[in-house]
């Protein structure tokens, strides 16, 4: 007689809870302002975040099976939307349907298909290893000094790269490292799981240390202007880098408290100066390697000001240079293996999601449900409650850049609603640092990125976010406008 495998308890509790998310969603009444398929966005969010959590499926099969939800509902061409209006002789139905499926392949998808290409090139050389020996060195066994090197590395890296493109690289590193204390196997260190949640959350922190560290900030900088205030690229940088190495130093803190890695090994970093000698110097095939990455770097640099360098593009042509005849430093059986196909699956539902709750005009119910009578609020209290929101919306909405373009104007209205209360540039800065951090659940595409490897699981992020989070809220709404008044006079 074949033995039936049993279902974990967990796994069939999140099919419950998702299921009633969905249903509650399709039968409560209706706030005013927010629509039917609006609430139905937020609770297929949440559906997936339980069902990712409780590992009721493969994270690529819930995602799936999600975003095949999403038609059935009418998310992203709502019934009466201005677009569903517009398409004379397309059935709703099968509109949404392609809608959907364009908004999964976005360009993120793609990028992030492409820094596969970067790690597994990295990954496949001896370039990790070296920068891990030069962090084990300076660290020497303290790993509090560890985790913030990886935290503060990925935040200046930030600066000039994409976080995403950041933590590609430093994830590569960070398992170089965990090999050099004998790669446990993941879920068994609590060193190896901090060092990852550290590239995932300072990637994140540096995107918002200057203007091109995301298309996010440059949105934001847009709607300023367009609302009549200006700051300066120097000005952003002044207040934004001294704001990230605090946030930095904060999530250090919390992640030593919380995980309570274990030393470094005395025999890694004895082994780190061994092998930096043995090592000797870079072969042509790693010297290839950094000359692709480096060109990468200078055009993403450059697309800041040059529309025709977009990064994703970029991100692709330098995935291929690394398969050209006469380069050919990586092959397809190495990329494939250090690709995460399901990652990628899973990047691709959190984009259609994010579009469905943008659509429906969700978030923006919330913002102006919210903060309807600012005018008679102090100004801690305006920013205050301005960096819970703008958080609290990242967290619904896994999308950065669609967090800025959602929350960014109604915020800067607010402050100019305000009667001089609050200037509107310290709470557009406010909303640019937390549309690119979200410390909670690992559905950026950035966190996603690290929780690949399987070194810390989603519970456990979301167990630790709550409290970086909480403390940020208050710290950004404190520091933000202080180094503001510092540098602006404002």
């Amino acid at each position: 007689m074949q033995k039936t495998n049993k279902i974990a308890p967990k796994r069939l509790v999140g099919l419950g809870i998702a299921l009633l998310l969905i249903i509650t969603a399709r039968l409560l009444p209706l706030p005013d302002g927010l629509s039917r398929e609006g609430i139905t966005a937020i609770a297929l969010l949440f559906a997936a975040l339980v069902m990712w959590l409780t590992d009721t499926m493969n994270l690529a099969i819930v995602t799936i099976a999600v975003v095949v939800l999403i038609p059935f509902f009418r998310i992203v061409v709502p019934e009466g939307s201005a677009a569903a209006n517009g398409a004379v002789g397309i059935p709703l139905f099968r509109m949404n349907v392609e809608v959907t499926f364009q908004q999964f392949a976005g360009k993120v998808f793609f990028f992030v298909l492409a820094t596969f290409a970067l790690t597994a090139a990295l990954a496949t050389s001896s370039i990790p290893e070296r920068i891990a020996n030069f962090a084990l060195r300076i660290s020497k066994q303290n790993p509090f000094k560890l985790i913030l090197f990886f935290l503060l590395g990925s935040a200046l890296l930030s600066n000039v790269l994409s976080n995403v493109s950041s933590a590609a690289l430093f994830s590569a590193l960070a398992i170089a490292v965990i090999k050099s204390f004998g790669d446990p196997e993941p879920g068994t260190s609590q060193l190896a799981k901090t060092l990852m949640i550290s590239v995932a959350l300072g990637s994140m922190i540096g995107g918002f240390m200057s203007p091109p560290s995301t298309a996010t900030n440059i949105l934001i900088i847009d709607l300023l202007e367009k609302s009549g205030y200006i700051i300066p690229f120097a000005s952003w940088m002044l207040i934004g880098i001294p704001a990230g190495v605090i946030a930095c130093c904060i999530v250090a803190t919390a992640l030593y408290i919380v995980f309570k890695p274990e030393k470094v090994p005395l025999e890694a970093s004895q082994t780190a100066m061994i092998r930096a000698k043995e090592m000797g110097s870079m072969n042509m095939r790693e010297i290839k390697i950094l000359i692709i990455i480096a060109l990468m770097f200078v055009f993403w640099i450059l697309s800041t000001w040059v529309p025709v360098f977009d990064t994703t593009l970029i991100a692709l042509i330098g995935m291929c240079a690394f398969f050209l005849p006469g380069i050919e430093v990586l092959t397809w059986k190495q990329f494939a293996e250090n690709a995460s196909w399901d990652v990628l699956f899973l990047i691709g539902g959190v984009g259609a999601l994010a579009a469905g709750i943008q659509t429906t005009g969700a978030a923006t119910w919330f913002v102006s449900s919210v903060m309807s009578d600012v005018a008679s609020w102090s100004p801690f209290g305006i920013a205050l409650a301005t960096s819970a929101i703008v958080c609290l919306l990242h967290v619904v909405n896994p999308s950065g850049p669609a967090v800025a373009g959602l929350a960014a104007a109604p915020m800067i209205a607010v402050a100019i609603s305000s009667n001089g209360v609050v200037n509107p540039i310290p709470m557009a800065l406010i909303t640019a640092f937390w549309s690119s951090t979200a410390f909670i659940f690992p559905t950026d595409a950035v966190t996603v990125l690290t929780y690949r490897y399987g070194h810390y699981k989603m519970t456990e992020l979301v167990k630790f976010g709550w409290l970086p989070t909480i403390v940020l809220v208050f710290v950004m709404a404190l520091i933000i406008p202080l180094f503001t008044r510092l540098v602006m006079g404002i």
